[in-house]
This record gives structure tokens, sequence and C-alpha cells, in this order.
């Protein structure tokens, strides 16, 4: 299976006829069993979007098996029929209005998601996670030498300030925000298209209560990268984030808020580690992706600063 970034490259996965069993020795699949099956409990979908249908799991084999889905990545849906290396493989965009009410309807399949569990969290839960991680990331950027010195400390000096916060009384309430159960890698790659453009969602392996926010950035961050790519990109996907953002209960201004931002941030510079950390692994075809998303997402950080 193709790295991709967020993604453990530890873990094997093995397809049969009907289903897909995945296996780790890193970590337990266990929390991401218990978030299908709670999932499927509360009935959490929406018509054209669900998480992936669980099947089984052994816990003393660590071993999670789901349903098999007939199609492809999102990101490659998007992604592969809009440059031309594609389009000589024969990709097309198949009924691009369909599918761009699908993934607007992935807005409002994420906020039914988020609102099953908000209120339900343990007393004291916030978003400090994002604030524990982006030090970790710079500190990785920093050690490879990926950012000129003086710009990643002007990132630091923006964004450390607002991130502290996030620890305060009421900061997430007053920033559009509340704690809950969150996918934790929400991302293109983990929601895939089957032939009737219906959206299954997985890869619930990083789900933790945190802010609702990162889970709505990091997919709104992808979405909005995509669009910066190139000209056909932009004409067929610029208003997508925006869309997406609607569908959840969010204005678009949001992405303007100190916050929204601080995880756009964070978003850009894990896709520009994740990137350096598998150069070496990934295909040709795989670092060229990247690279376009990655240079998308750090000239807006740059503009930024």
């Amino acid at each position: 299976m193709r790295g991709k970034p967020g993604n453990n490259a530890s873990s094997t996965g093995t397809l049969s006829s009907y289903t897909y069993t995945k296996h780790t020795l890193e970590r337990s699949l266990k929390p991401e069993a218990m978030e299908l099956i709670r999932c499927r409990h509360l009935n959490i979908q929406t018509i054209h979007v669900k998480a992936i249908e669980l099947v089984s799991f052994n816990e003393a084999e660590n071993r999670l098996t789901t349903k098999k889905v007939i199609g492809q990545e999102l990101f490659h849906t998007l992604w592969n029929p809009t440059n031309l290396l594609g389009r000589l493989q024969g990709h097309r965009l198949q009924n691009p209005d369909t599918l761009v009410s699908r993934i607007t309807e992935i807005g409002t399949w994420l906020r039914k998601y988020h609102d099953s569990s908000a209120g339900l969290t343990l007393e004291g839960a916030d978003g400090s996670w994002l604030a524990t991680e982006f030090a970790q990331k710079i500190r990785e950027i920093r050690a490879s030498n990926l950012i000129p010195e003086l710009k990643l400390k002007k990132v630091e000096q923006k964004y450390n300030a607002e991130l502290q916060k996030l620890t305060a009384p009421n900061y997430l309430a007053l920033n559009n925000a509340f704690p809950c159960q969150i996918h934790g890698d929400f991302v293109l790659y983990n929601v895939l298209v089957d032939s009737q453009q219906n959206m299954h969602t997985l890869g619930f392996s990083k789900t933790r209560v945190s802010s609702n926010l990162e889970d709505v950035a990091r997919f709104y961050s992808t979405l909005w990268a995509i669009a910066q790519t190139s000209r056909t990109r932009h004409n067929l996907f610029h208003e997508l984030p925006a869309r997406f953002l609607k569908a959840y209960g969010l204005r678009p201004l949001i992405a303007e808020s100190a916050y929204f931002q601080a995880n756009l941030v964070y978003n850009f510079l894990a896709h520009l580690e994740a990137q350096h950390r598998g150069r070496k692994t990934f295909s040709w075809n795989t670092n060229r992706e990247m690279s376009q998303i990655t240079r998308a997402g750090m000239k807006w950080i740059y503009q930024q600063i």
C-alpha cells in the first residue's frame, strides 16, 4: 500500500473478494474498531456519505476487517483526471457536478459525526493537542532544515502565541469550535469514492477527543491546495472549500480567523515534513503530486508571515 501523509507505514493490509483486513504491531486497532461500531450504532451517515463498514475485530491478533469498497481515494478522483499524465492514462472526471455535490455533503456528514459526541467529552477537554504537535513539527522541520531559519522563526512567533490560548476557558467556544470525538486524520486519502460516487470514510486510527475544527481544517486545507495547483483545477474546484464549510455549518470567513489559520499552518507544515520523510519510498508520481500540494501550502504560509 502506498504511503501517504499521516498514514502509518508499519501497518499492512490484505484484500479479499469482499473485505479488507488491517494489522499492525505499532498500536492497538481497538479505538478504530470502537469508533466504527459507534458510527454504525448511532447511524452517523447522510444519503451518500458514511463510515466504512466494520466486519470484525480480533483484539488478540489486533486485526481489523472492514467491508471492501470498490473505488478509489477521493484525492485521486480529483487529481488524476485533471493532469496531463492522468488523462493520457485514460482518467476522466465523471459527473463533476455530482462529485462536487457529494464532496459538499461530506461537510454535512462531518458535522453529524462531531455533533454525535459534543457535550459527552471529558471535563476540561480542549484543543491543546494542536499546540503540542505544532511544536513537534517545528522541531522536525528545523532538524531537517526544510525551511530557512528566519522564516521558521517568523512562523513560530506568529502562531505560538495563539496556540498557547488553547487551554484557556471558552477559547474553543469563542472560535466557533468545540471538543468532541474527532477522526484525527480527516484527509482526502481517507475517503473512498465508489462507482455511484458515494463517499466512504476510513482511517479512524488516530481518533481522539480534541477540537472539531482540526478535522474541518485538515480536509479544507487539501481541497484548497488542490485548487491552487493549476488553472484547470482552480476552475473546477475553487468553490469547493467554501461549500464544504457551509455544509458543515460554518461561515467561509472562519478560514480567516487566527485559530483556523493556525490549523492550516500545521497541516501545510505536516505535509512538507511528510513529503521529506517519504521522498525515498514514494514513487516519482507521488512525490510530484505531493510537491505541488506542498508548494501551494508553503506559498500561503509565507504570505501570512
